[in-house]
């Protein structure tokens, strides 16, 4: 039976700086029938419960504790209504300075366990940038308003910065170290119980004395907040002259888009502040970040627009747009047992459109070398950009190329996984059956664009074995 349309039911988790939360979405997918691709594309996404907002649970400031963040997304599947067993897919991200933590990695992957079938493991500054612009609408709000749009999510401990242009396409990220909970105070008496090394960077900046178990005076707070805030709109204003504590602060690269931004949204939960939504206190610097984001756009005359999601735009990000699907035309041999999770994309450059099958060989051997893994020791995805022709020779020399330069894999019975921007998936895989010594452990799957850095995870084909779902994703944890 031929599958027209998919109901999948995702989950997204976001364990943040200062809180963690979750949300569950419906996502309906309809088979697009054109002259080239018949591969499904998610034209609906509906909310079906935003999680409560949670203080994100620590053992001691360096360590995530995973049993209490357990029991609140449990309680959370429960007051839902919503079963493991329902969850098909989503994701998992571990957000701003808790993805610091020295159990950040191993938390992420547990909870992605626990949350699901195939519930992905991420972290990345860029990644959160682009997910965050996701969720926050503002990639919608750019294509509608054909306008150029900077994103920043600003939550605890890191601004994720997305640029969109008014085609909606997210072209440039960055990320730097400013956030609302990088000083943390107990309330009443302003005694100092955390400051982050970024705080602690623009507090020496400005000759101001912070010390854990001392007092913090109202202005002092008011003056890191503020260099905090310069920091971060010398880069969203690409200003000439970057500082050394900005510099210093910074997660990634600073952008290099040098166009017009037309608006500059904020969401996260620095935002709730900016724009109105609460008057709730935890005891840190939020407040005063947002005042001097206020105050510092006014005068840099930055042009602020409301997103449609302020603090929950990273787990819907999550939840919403992680997951990609697979054209229509696979071949995925039975023997594969899914999920496959977190494979590193290696992109093989084939010289020419007709290569043959020695070239073929010599740039699969090159594409490990560049990312320095030997073939066979572990599962890749090889992704391949070039169209490479339909004729049946070019097919069975591309098969047979790509055999000869996976000897191990083939040997240990190790998943072969090949990816197509073009709509060759099935040709390939079945091309390879038929000429070539390997008959299993086949992945051949189409109609996606992945780059060399990336990492996927794949889980089991669905839509009647027709489509296979795959999350796109970056595995960065800090040190």
């Amino acid at each position: 039976m031929t599958v027209q349309e998919l109901f999948i039911t995702s989950v997204g988790i976001d364990v943040g700086t200062s809180t963690s939360h979750m949300v569950f979405s419906k996502l309906h997918l309809v088979k697009q029938m054109s002259r080239s691709s018949k591969k499904f594309e998610i034209v609906n996404r509906k909310i079906l419960y935003r999680g409560n907002i949670y203080l994100t649970p620590l053992i001691d400031k360096e360590t995530i504790d995973f049993d209490e963040l357990s029991k609140i997304f449990q309680k959370e599947f429960t007051k839902a209504g919503i079963t493991k067993r329902d969850i098909d897919t989503g994701a998992v991200i571990v957000t701003g300075e808790t993805a610091k933590k020295k159990n950040a990695e191993k938390i992420v992957s547990l909870l992605a366990a626990e949350a699901g079938k195939f519930v992905a493991a991420t972290a990345g500054p860029n990644f959160e940038s682009v997910i965050a612009a996701m969720g926050s609408g503002a990639v919608t709000q750019a294509k509608k308003l054909k306008k150029t749009i900077m994103n920043i999510d600003t939550g605890g401990g890191t601004s994720n910065i997305a640029v969109i242009s008014p085609d909606g396409d997210i072209i440039d990220t960055a990320c730097i170290n400013v956030g609302g909970r990088l000083l943390v105070t107990n309330g009443s008496d302003n005694i100092v119980e955390k400051i982050e090394p970024a705080a602690q960077l623009v507090a020496d900046d400005l000759g101001i004395i912070v010390e854990i178990g001392k007092p913090v005076s109202k202005e002092n707070k008011e003056q890191i907040a503020k260099g905090l805030v310069k920091a971060l709109i010398e880069v969203i204003t690409k200003q000439d002259n970057i500082s050394e504590v900005t510099m210093k602060i910074m997660m990634t690269p600073l952008l290099t888009f040098d166009g017009k931004v037309d608006l500059f949204s904020f969401s996260g939960g620095v935002a709730e502040y900016i724009y109105g939504k609460t008057n709730e206190y935890y005891n840190d610097i939020g407040k005063e970040v947002a005042k001097e984001i206020k105050k510092q756009s006014q005068k840099s005359k930055l042009k602020l627009h409301e997103p449609l999601e302020l603090i929950r735009a990273t787990v819907i990000g999550a939840g919403q747009y992680s997951l990609q699907v697979s054209g229509a035309t696979t071949l995925v041999t039975e023997d594969n047992e899914f999920p496959i999770r977190n494979i590193p994309v290696v992109v093989p450059y084939l010289p020419q459109e007709s290569p043959s099958e020695e070239e073929i060989e010599y740039a699969i051997a090159m594409a490990y070398k560049r990312i320095d893994m030997k073939e066979g020791e572990a599962p890749v995805a090889l992704s391949f950009h070039k169209t490479i022709g339909l004729s049946y020779e070019r097919l069975k020399s591309f098969a047979k190329g790509i055999v000869a330069a996976v000897p191990t894999i083939v040997k240990k019975e190790m998943p072969l996984i090949l990816v197509f921007n073009d709509d060759i998936g099935n040709s390939v895989g079945n091309v390879m059956k038929r000429e070539t010594e390997l008959k299993t452990n086949i992945i051949s799957i189409d109609e996606l664009g992945l780059r060399e850095g990336d990492f996927i995870d794949i889980g089991e084909p669905m839509a009647s074995k027709q489509v296979v779902p795959v999350v796109i994703k970056t595995l960065i944890f800090e040190n």
